[in-house]
């Protein structure tokens, strides 16, 4: 346990308590791998887990080379995942906003979908990417590049939603604070982000600034005038993601909400992506192909080096030649892999990879090679029951880091 001058942003406490990190590299959430440490934190209070804040990210990182959202929204399957976001929002909300502003809007695919709802509504979004939102204008959006620090003076809205920002955020209270600013008297605002209550997928990106469980969301609304309405999971098909409603209010609730300290769980479940690497090499007999090319296999090349350098392609389910893969920032994008994971390619290349890997179809893939399951770890049982009928050897590693058990 380590006394440290930066106070916790959920109970003030200044203990914290330093977390095993995976390995010397990294993987940033659009899927670069970076020179860094994880560095992670838990503070001995409230069990909230950040990064060192003297090794965080700063929002320089956005600015410029951020790729997730770096291409043209309509690809079917990052819409799909969108819609399924958006009826998640309307269902949760239950009303028909006038006036909706996304902060953290990506490339405005969720806004189209929102659109897709609330026709008659006026649709906004911001984002510190120049190369996300780029990519957004058109349908009637107002988009500009920023963030809620720097909100335009006529902005306010009755909907401000924000989805899976305020993970990356340096500053969540004032985040929450500027973001109740431009909210009118009588709207809401909804809050996803990953959901920390349980160690899993969103403690290994390195741009993940924090871990907030239910109580701190919860806490952390309260602080910035903002009454919560109501909590929920994401569905299944998203992942373990939690949604919060609030609205404004002029109390605040001062003493932090409960929250499990859970060092054990989540120091052990570092310690599991750490280990990865040498127990998953003792399961690999030689070359592999990895079934995959998005986010689970990207923190396979991050965390498990070793077993990647005998990974000799990558393929997925309808990989066609000349499909875009991952690269610098882009202006194209296609969805490989499990549940819409996207890999990006420079503007008017067509490269068949997946970073230094080739990207082939699946049919290439001869019946006797080893299959290496490169996929969210909560879908690999099923994924791998099916590869299993058409290649004797398939390989899983859900088993080593038991991840996401409540998904």
């Amino acid at each position: 346990m380590t006394p440290s001058a930066t106070a916790c942003v959920v109970c003030g406490g200044l203990e914290w308590i330093a977390l095993p990190d995976p390995g010397p590299r990294s993987m940033a959430s659009d899927w670069r791998v970076v020179d860094e440490r994880l560095a992670r934190v838990l503070c001995a209070g409230c069990g909230l887990v950040r990064r060192d804040p003297t090794a965080s990210t700063g929002a320089s990182f956005y600015a410029s080379g951020y790729a997730l959202y770096g291409h043209p929204p309509g690809d079917a399957r990052e819409q799909a995942r969108q819609d399924e976001y958006a009826r998640w929002i309307a269902q949760g909300t239950g009303r028909r906003p006038r006036r909706v502003l996304d902060v953290g809007c990506g490339n405005g695919s969720l806004l189209r979908a929102l659109g897709a709802h609330w026709p008659d509504a006026q649709l906004m979004g911001c984002d510190p990417s120049r190369e996300s939102i780029a990519q957004g204008f058109g349908d009637g959006l107002r988009l500009w590049t920023g963030t809620a620090s720097n909100l335009p003076g006529d902005v306010s809205a009755d909907l401000v939603i924000a989805v899976n920002v305020i993970e990356h955020t340096i500053d969540p209270s004032a985040f929450l604070t500027a973001l109740r600013a431009v909210l009118q008297p009588d709207g809401l605002l909804v809050i996803v982000c990953p959901d920390g209550g349980r160690p899993g997928l969103d403690l290994l990106f390195v741009d993940h600034v924090f871990s907030f469980s239910r109580e701190h969301v919860g806490t952390l609304l309260s602080r910035a005038g903002l009454q919560r309405l109501g909590a929920s999971q994401a569905p299944r098909s998203l992942g373990a993601f939690q949604m919060a409603i609030a609205r404004r209010r002029d109390a605040t609730q001062k003493k932090a909400i409960p929250a499990p300290v859970r060092v054990n769980d989540v120091r052990s479940y570092l310690e599991r992506w750490r280990e990865l690497d040498d127990r998953l090499h003792a399961r690999v007999p030689g070359p592999l192909v990895c079934f995959g090319a998005g986010e689970a296999a990207g923190l396979l090349r991050a965390y498990a080096p070793r077993v990647w350098s005998s990974v000799r392609a990558c393929t997925a389910d309808g990989v066609p030649a000349g499909w875009f893969a991952e690269g610098e920032p882009s202006s194209s994008t296609v969805f490989v892999g499990s549940r819409g994971d996207p890999t990006l390619a420079k503007a008017g290349e067509s490269r068949d990879t997946f970073g230094e890997l080739p990207l082939v179809p699946l049919d290439s893939v001869a019946s006797h090679e080893t299959v290496l399951v490169g996929v969210r770890p909560a879908d690999q049982p099923r994924v791998a029951a099916r590869l299993a009928a058409r290649f004797p050897r398939v390989v899983t590693w859900y088993d080593l880091v038991n991840d996401e058990p409540h998904v």
